[in-house]
């Protein structure tokens, strides 16, 4: 495919004078649209060292304004960096809605580096692939426009620049040993490129391979190609002769100038988008969960106690261990959800563990796709993270009162699947809880709440307002428990009538998902 790419077209500096003012005012103007739309874009720059990615990135912003823009320069992971999943760092770089994020390198360099090394054989490098076009699939559904160039340059040429860069003393530091290693290995290299487009190269995120051996052609084809998926997003008519892609139709211009390029490559996605919707009416899980379980007192303070010591010596194993672990807490209101917690973390650490509390998006996290705040949230290796309420709100409060559409609840299973098993890839151990009581339990424990002073700031009007849709949640609760439970990440349905059963059952289930990644503990 790069073999294919015509690498001697140029744009006179003329031509290029000409078309770039144009060019940026076109922009510049869709940047305030996208602003009023509230659409975030994702533009990534990948290609050969020495094609000056950074003062292509400098033509394309240089009208810009600044406030709705951020350029994020990607080097390798850090150190602190290597303590969450590999995309973690990447997420936090996301634009929020109506921003613009240009990437100068990105999660391609790191999937690049792996693959020229042994690390990147075989099921690694294909599993990497898949995280890449997962993530950008959930962007683009969230509604991001994203747009990925690869700018192309023969081994030749790359050679030439380097001897240019290297003879002046205030250039020859652009000129790495990782430029040098490239350059030698170019055939593996290319290679490594070829499969890297063809896997992650989709409808909602194409790559756009662009001839870089002239800048001027480089950079009016990059501003208008940004351009032209702009225009279509926005609903705006391109220029004459113009598709969206930025190509004419015979796909040889880019707008009123005679540069020839390739069109975007298009290959299957990785895995589907989602699955249809699975209709749980039938399935009646809740409906079958035995709430007669009971544990007297006496029985209940022993086994706590020895669980709670169990506990204790496997956050110590957890740290030793360098394996972070997330819990997640998911319920009917009033479910005791809080003591559970609470039960779980008396003989922790309290700087092995953080509990996050879940309400509504609020402030920067409302900004953003709704995992954002979670991949913000992840415990750093060695560390343990408690879900008091999760992302699993996408598919249950926000599906039953119609804060989420349904496109996105349906979309939800297979972007949340995606993200416990990346987290679960990086060694992360998931325990997820559903606490299910009855309806008359709940009600007597809202009553209760209702009459004892320092247990009333508890029960809120929302609270009665979910009671009355317990039907809708109960539907929404098994298809979410049919969905999301897999292997690696499964649910554990808690009897919570009995709040002392509910409490022991919690305790010990995480001992023995524990144990069971971690080895037994002694005491």
């Amino acid at each position: 495919m790069l073999e294919q790419i015509d690498l001697e077209l140029s744009l006179s500096k003329r031509s290029y004078s000409e078309q770039i003012g144009e060019l940026q005012a076109d922009l510049y103007a869709l940047e305030q649209a996208l602003v009023d739309a509230r659409l975030p874009v994702v533009i990534i720059f990948e290609g050969w060292a020495g094609t000056a990615k950074a003062r292509t990135i400098g033509v394309l912003v240089r009208q810009l304004d600044p406030r709705a823009l951020r350029v994020h320069s990607v080097s390798p992971a850090r150190t602190f960096e290597g303590a969450y999943p590999w995309l973690h760092r990447f997420w936090l770089k996301l634009p929020s809605y109506g921003q613009i994020a240009i990437f100068d390198r990105s999660w391609y360099r790191e999937m690049l580096a792996a693959y020229t090394s042994a690390a990147g054989d075989g099921q690694f490098w294909r599993q990497r692939c898949e995280d890449a076009v997962t993530f950008e699939r959930q962007l683009a559904g969230d509604g991001a426009i994203v747009l990925k160039f690869w700018l192309h340059i023969s081994r030749k040429e790359q050679t030439r620049r380097f001897k240019a860069l290297l003879a002046n003393k205030l250039t020859a530091y652009q000129v790495t040993d990782e430029d040098r290693w490239q350059n030698r290995n170019y055939p593996t290299y290319a290679a490594a490129v070829e499969d890297l487009i063809a896997r992650t190269s989709t409808p909602h995120a194409p790559w756009h391979v662009i001839p870089a051996t002239n800048k001027y052609l480089a950079r009016v084809a990059v501003m208008s190609s940004v351009i032209a998926a702009l225009e279509a997003r926005l609903g705006r008519p391109s220029l004459p002769g113009t598709t969206t892609d930025g190509l004419d139709a015979a796909g040889s211009t880019f707008r009123s100038s005679r540069i020839e390029t390739s069109p975007p490559i298009r290959s299957p996605e990785v895995g589907r988008p989602h699955a249809e919707p699975v209709r749980a009416e039938t399935a009646h899980i809740l409906r079958r969960v035995d709430l007669s379980l009971r544990i007297d007192e006496q029985e209940y303070t022993r086994q706590r106690r020895h669980l709670q010591a169990q506990i204790h010596h496997l956050g110590l194993s957890l740290y030793r261990q360098q394996r972070p672990a997330l819990i997640v807490f998911e319920g009917w209101d009033a479910a005791g959800k809080g003591g559970s917690i609470q039960r779980l973390t008396a003989e922790l650490d309290p700087r092995s563990y953080t509990v996050h509390a879940i309400a509504a998006p609020t402030g920067e996290d409302k900004q953003y796709h709704y995992l954002y705040r979670f991949w913000r949230r992840l415990p750093p290796r060695g560390q343990l993270a408690i879900f008091d309420r999760s992302w699993y709100g996408r598919v249950l409060v926000e599906r039953v009162e119609g804060f989420a559409r349904a496109d996105e609840w349906q979309r939800a299973y297979a972007e949340i699947n995606a993200f416990e098993r990346q987290l679960v890839d990086f060694g992360t151990i998931i325990c997820k809880f559903w606490l299910h009581l009855s309806p008359e339990e709940q009600l007597r424990r809202f009553q209760e709440r209702q009459n004892v002073p320092f247990k009333s700031w508890k029960l809120t009007d929302e609270d009665w307002r979910n009671r009355e849709k317990w039907p809708q949640y109960e539907e929404a609760v098994d298809e979410m428990l049919l969905r999301s439970s897999t292997p690696a990440a499964p649910w554990t349905i808690v009897e919570a009538e009995d709040k002392r059963f509910a409490r022991i059952k919690v305790l010990r289930t995480v001992v023995q998902r524990f144990e069971a990644e971690l080895g037994k503990v002694e005491l």
